[in-house]
């Protein structure tokens, strides 16, 4: 798991690198920027910034144990 950049168009999310990805690999989507908003919107408290690279280490570390 990890974070990939993309663009949106036509419909497709489109990486800006390329995947280390078997084709047809079904994987998630987070979109930040309205996560973010709905943190916001939900908590209206947000007033510091959010520090995207400690929010994405904790998306990445594995809780399955």
């Amino acid at each position: 798991m990890g974070v990939v950049e993309a663009i949106y168009e036509n419909g497709v999310f489109k990486p800006l690198k390329k995947l280390n990805l078997p084709e047809k690999r079904r994987v998630k989507l987070i979109i930040l920027d309205e996560f973010i908003k709905d943190l916001d919107d939900a908590f209206g408290i947000l007033e510091e910034d959010i520090d995207l690279e400690k929010l994405r280490k904790e998306w990445d570390r594995d809780v399955s144990s």
